[in-house]
């Protein structure tokens, strides 16, 4: 392994900081477009809140970057919207209003601030076995959403598993 205190070279830290950034805007624009598109969002709500998700997520990783009392990490690392918080935030959107739906998420926010220290000596309770099996089942858990949309969205349509709606799957999303 190399130093981890030496400079990378320009090149590799340039490449290595863009494929970070595809990675976490990726990540980080999922979460606002599942929850707006399953609310039903405007064109203009889900810019809101596709923006709001993007300036928070580059906020949180700003105080990463320096260590502070609050923050204990002082690594460039990205922190955005988790996608676990997905359901909670439709079935609170849908049932009590978009405004619950954001005051939940400072409420858990604030929440979350005040009982990390205390939280983060559990970690020796879930060795890496136990975190990492997260990632898999939640990528299962979206599994049968990931089937409907490549479908076409609603199962009961038409035109849901027509070949035009599998051929999507293959084109590139860039294309008009």
């Amino acid at each position: 392994m190399e130093n981890p205190t030496k400079p990378l070279p320009k090149l590799h830290a340039l490449l290595l900081g863009l494929q970070h950034v595809l990675a976490m805007y990726a990540g980080s624009g999922l979460v606002p477009l599942l929850i707006g598109a399953s609310l039903h969002f405007s064109a203009n709500q889900l810019d809101y809140l596709n923006s709001v998700d993007i300036f928070c997520t580059g906020l949180t990783s700003l105080f990463q970057l320096k260590q502070m009392p609050i923050t204990v990490i002082a690594l460039p690392v990205v922190l955005g919207s988790s996608i676990h918080a997905v359901s909670p935030l439709i079935n609170i959107g849908s049932t009590l209003g978009y405004g619950a739906m954001y005051g939940a998420t400072i409420v858990g926010g604030l929440f979350v601030v005040l009982i990390a220290h205390s939280f983060s000596r559990l970690r020796d309770f879930f060795p890496l076995v136990v975190t990492g099996s997260l990632i898999p089942v939640t990528g299962l858990s979206l599994t049968p959403i990931a089937l409907q949309n490549l479908g076409g969205g609603t199962a009961t349509a038409k035109s849901f598993g027509s070949w035009q709606n599998l051929l999507m799957v293959f084109s590139p999303s860039w294309l008009p």
